[in-house]
């Protein structure tokens, strides 16, 4: 008898790509969980699987994150070179970005200038590096890849002039003090005639303003609703009629039908003081009168105001009055001479600045008082707009600028620690300031790693970190 012979395929079905044998899921779920694992944390991915009916644990999610395998690094041409920290001030790490691609290729263990040569050494044939003004950088770039373009970041440059002016300014804080003690009144008084013109202004805009007020009484909106309704009250129309065509209250329409002509708003701040004001002059006349037994009095007599609105009724009637009451004489509290001085960081971010750029006038007269009696710190003022300028047009001379300090005749502490550093990397620093490249895109990463630092709890790996910022696709 002729027998069938059956193959296992034909027996138990062909097996399907998306199927891995021995698997407990599918590629596609695999694929998902692994996005989770990366993406986000142990607890939420867990949570997220469930909602996709492949639910899996916390730990997991954690497991799957650590068993990804990481990519091949490709050559990078532009190369992106900025420290991250573990723990801001005590340990840090080195991240690494393809500046064409805007993907972070590798997470290095430390900053330290030994372990980016190492790396270098593996992938030499970088054309651009942008890093920030750290030298061990600078140093291991040098040895491993001489003909390389080192960029200094314009970031890191602004940063280190504003701690080079701070740097300065503490050292002329001295000089500052002794001028703003011979200065003060004349500040005060400069602020105080700046504090009037305002008040003057505000005086004169509030006085249009209540022309304006009076103007819009005289067409008040209601005023047509009026007419209609007094029109209408002629004619017989009863009140409930006049309510539904008009679409108003029955008591608005009460009110119009008793009034002869519109009466204006009554203002939510308006009181009944004026109907004590004789009381209130007679006990201000009498010896021992105090200002909350008259409050207290015209209160119990119906004054419909708050405690502070009566006060300042009462002692607005005593001025106007002229009224002196015995026991209580007015003390003027002589001004103090004294202002605020500015820190020295506050006055490193304002000397470039354009004085008008600058809100608070009493600050913006501290600051012209040093300009206009510190003749090196006008040129501080021009030498900082310069250094901005450079930087901002991508164009300028930086050699000349560092030149002028080094020989000027001003001490210029801080400033010339700051020229003496961009001297000795000054083939970066011009590239900085030539060329579009900057490390905007490696300081973005550097804040990314930061928000997954604290979905870790700082309690991961280091390899768990790294695989999650150099396979995570959300940055």
């Amino acid at each position: 008898m002729w027998k069938r012979s059956m193959s296992p395929e034909s027996l138990f079905g062909t097996q399907t790509p998306d199927i891995v044998p021995y698997a407990r899921r599918t590629k596609r779920a695999a694929k998902i969980l692994d996005s989770f694992a990366i993406e986000l944390t142990g607890r939420l991915g867990s949570i997220m699987s469930k909602q996709l009916s492949i639910a899996v644990s916390s730990s997991t999610i954690t497991r799957i994150a650590h068993s990804q395998q990481l990519l091949d690094i490709q050559q990078p041409k532009v190369l992106g070179v900025d420290d991250w920290a573990y723990r801001k001030g005590v340990s840090y790490g080195t991240i690494l970005i393809d500046m064409e691609t805007s993907r972070p290729i590798e997470l290095l263990p430390s900053r330290d200038g030994q372990v980016l040569k190492d790396w270098l050494l593996k992938y030499n044939d970088v054309k651009i590096i942008t890093r920030d003004r750290a030298s061990s950088y600078a140093a291991a770039i040098i040895e491993v890849c001489p003909n390389a373009i080192q960029i200094a970041d314009r970031f890191h440059l602004l940063m280190n002039l504003s701690n080079a002016l701070d740097a300065y300014f503490k050292s002329i804080s001295k000089r500052i003090r002794t001028l703003i003690a011979d200065k003060t009144n004349e500040i005060l008084e400069l602020a105080e005639k700046k504090s009037i013109s305002i008040e003057e202004e505000t005086k004169e805009t509030q006085h249009i303003t209540m022309d304006q007020e009076s103007i819009a009484t005289k067409f008040d909106q209601r005023l047509d609703t009026f007419l209609k309704v007094k029109e209408l009250q002629v004619k017989g129309t009863p009140i409930k009629r006049i309510s539904i065509d008009l679409k108003m209250s029955r008591n608005t329409v009460k009110s119009y039908f008793n009034q002869e002509s519109l009466s204006p708003r009554k203002s939510s701040e308006s009181t009944n003081i004026e109907v004590f004001t004789n009381l209130i002059v007679s006990r201000l006349n009498e010896k021992g009168y105090r200002l909350i037994d008259i409050f207290r009095e015209i209160k119990e007599l119906g004054y419909n105001g708050g405690k502070t609105q009566g006060y300042y009724n009462i002692k607005l009637i005593k001025e106007n009055c002229n009224i002196e009451v015995i026991g209580y004489p007015v003390n003027h509290k002589p001004k103090i001479p004294y202002i605020k001085p500015l820190s020295s960081r506050k006055l490193a971010k304002y000397i470039g600045f354009d004085l008008m750029d600058i809100s608070d006038h009493h600050e913006r007269f501290y600051l012209q008082t040093l300009l206009d009696n510190i003749t090196e710190l006008r040129i501080v003022r021009k030498l900082v707009q310069n250094f901005k300028s450079m930087l901002a047009r991508g164009c300028g001379n930086i050699r000349k600028w560092i030149d002028f300090i080094k020989h000027s005749k001003y001490k210029l502490a801080g400033l010339r620690t700051f020229a003496r550093g961009l001297l000795s990397d000054i083939k970066a620093v011009e590239n900085g300031i030539n060329m579009s490249w900057s490390n905007g895109t490696v300081e973005g990463h550097v804040n990314r790693i930061k928000s997954i630092k604290r979905q870790m709890h700082g309690r991961a790996s280091f390899e768990l970190l790294r695989k999650k910022v150099i396979l995570s696709q959300s940055g």
